[in-house]
């Protein structure tokens, strides 16, 4: 099988069809055993040879299993020419200085995601090694769109800044990329969640977070904290990575436990309720506030059994009650506190010493 590094660099201002082409006389095969092959007529496979049928995700996904290179590699191709016949104005990121004015890089160096340039030169070199691309066609047909490739909780608190955000996903690629996990199950995945609901007692996040990463790792889940950069709003992401593997990527924004715990049941409703219609904000009867909403209700549920709704609305803003509450549910008291303030039974100053705080230590 092909991957990126041994495919010929071919000339980026041509259909992704030519790749193809020469690939296909390298096998010996015929547009028919192609068309075959990546589950479409011959006609269509035709249209993507010369260029008139885009390559979608989708497409991109059966190209990357049929005749190898990875799906990235086909979107940055096809990106590429498509943005050689377009009009350098309707590219919203259109020059190197666009990126590097977009990036976070006094965060990305702060975290240790980027060496300190000393030129201009050594500044894009930098960036460009960072993204993993050789080219701002390739960073755009990468991750202009990352967006639209991942269902994500944003903070309207927050400025939101696109550019930042692609800083934020991509570091957690490069956090999870030797991380082994099983194969996906979202069978595994819901029978873990009891689990996630003990471990929300644990004070230490280097307690914890090992052992969630684990029972993640056995439903075939790839998991990342990421720090966000200045402009990332983002407080959790889920996403399909290239080779099929689902990635969950939160923030730890406000370093608390119950906005943490919520943040990643949140992300766990994704992949359990929407999976096989990700991207989430892409080709889907859903929009993204049905989806959202649906996600919510889910984590909340995780949180507060539908059982025991009815007693959580009658609780109050009384600590003892709260705790108790707290063991018989089985979760952290703190979440129970969000789930209080989030109903507007108490305020968003009340009960916060119940809550657990966490810090960054570098």
């Amino acid at each position: 099988m092909l991957n990126d590094g041994t495919v010929e660099k071919p000339d980026w201002v041509s259909p992704p069809g030519h790749t193809i082409v020469s690939i296909l006389e390298e096998r010996e095969l015929t547009v028919e055993q192609f068309a075959h092959i990546i589950g479409h007529s011959a006609a269509v496979a035709q249209k993507i040879l010369d260029g008139s049928r885009a390559i979608d995700v989708d497409l991109a996904r059966r190209l990357a299993r049929a005749i190898g290179a990875s799906e990235n590699f086909w979107m940055a191709r096809e990106h590429d020419y498509r943005a050689s016949l377009t009009e350098p104005e309707n590219v919203r990121v259109s020059s190197l200085d666009d990126l590097i004015g977009g990036l976070p890089l006094s965060d990305m160096q702060k975290f240790g995601w980027i060496e300190t340039p000393r030129s201009r030169g050594d500044q894009i070199a930098e960036c460009l090694n960072f993204f993993g691309v050789s080219s701002l066609a390739q960073w755009q047909g990468r991750y202009e769109n990352a967006f639209q490739q991942a269902a994500y909780r944003r903070s309207t608190a927050y400025a939101s800044c696109e550019v930042s955000t692609t800083a934020w996903l991509r570091q957690g690629e490069i956090e999870t990329q030797n991380d082994k996990v099983s194969d996906w199950s979202p069978k595994a995945l819901e029978s873990q969640i009891p689990q996630f609901r003990r471990l929300t007692w644990y004070k230490s996040p280097e307690l914890f977070l090992p052992k969630l990463k684990a029972a993640l790792a056995e439903a075939g889940v790839k998991f990342a904290i990421v720090r966000a950069p200045k402009g990332c709003s983002a407080s959790g992401a889920v996403r399909i990575l290239a080779d099929g593997t689902p990635h969950i990527q939160v923030s730890f924004r406000y370093l608390s436990d119950d906005q943490f715990w919520f943040s990643l049941f949140h992300e766990i409703a994704h992949l359990l309720l929407h999976y096989d219609k990700m991207p989430i904000l892409e080709n889907t009867e859903l929009t993204e506030e049905q989806c959202e909403q649906e996600a919510n209700e889910y984590a909340a549920q995780v949180i507060v059994p539908v059982s025991y709704r009815e007693e959580l609305l009658s609780l109050g803003g009384s600590r003892f009650p709260i705790i108790e509450f707290a063991k018989k549910v089985g979760v952290a008291p703190g979440l129970i506190v969000g789930q209080l303030q989030h109903e507007g039974i108490i305020g968003f100053n009340q009960m916060q010493r119940l809550k657990r705080r966490f810090r960054w230590t570098n």
